[in-house]
Order: C-alpha cells, then structure tokens, then sequence
C-alpha cells in the first residue's frame, strides 16, 4: 500500500559497489602500511630514525590508515557529505589535541 508521500526507501542503492577483489587490494595496503609502521618502530635504531621522525611518520601513516577505513570500509565516500565534515572536524580536532599536549608536556626519556 503506497502511502502517497513520495517517500524514497530508506536505502538507496544508486551506486556501485566494489566487488571482493578490490576490498583485498585494500586489506593488502592496510597490512603493507601496518607492516611499514612496525618496521619503523622496531628498527628505527638500525636505520638512524630519531624520536621525532618516527613519531610524525606513524601518525601521518595512522592519518592514511584512517582515512582509507573511514572512506572504504565505512563507505562514506557514497554517505551524506556532513558525516564525512564530521569525521573530517573529528579526526583535526584529535590530532589537534594531541599537538596541544605533545608542544605542552615536557619530553620524557
């Protein structure tokens, strides 16, 4: 029975979605960039990597890591685009917190 309000379903399926290959592709990275962070961490003695460099180069594969999360897995690149400027607000607004701490706090060890 329709109800004459013109109401659209509540989910639309207007656009493709990948198939199982692609999602692979995807895990494949994600593992390949976890095992480039933990090589990094591991290892940073044996290749001359400091602190600093090492802390800036995760969170910056930890940002690529995310981003890829939230837009493949989450599919939100097919979502309303306010859920995107909310993860998008979200993820500055953490990333700016932890820069307030990391220049505020005194360095240990």
């Amino acid at each position: 029975m329709a109800s004459g309000h013109g109401h659209q379903p509540a989910h639309h399926d207007d656009h493709a979605h990948a198939g199982p290959k692609l999602y692979w592709i995807f895990a494949a990275i994600l593992c390949f960039i976890t095992f480039i962070e933990w090589i990094i961490f591991k290892k940073k003695e044996d290749y001359g990597i400091s602190n600093g460099v090492m802390i800036w180069t995760l969170i910056g594969l930890s940002i690529v890591k995310f981003i890829m999360v939230c837009g493949w897995y989450m599919h939100l690149r097919f979502d309303n685009k306010m859920l995107t400027q909310i993860f998008v607000f979200s993820g500055l607004l953490a990333m700016g917190v932890f820069l307030i701490l990391k220049l505020s706090l005194p360095e240990v060890g």
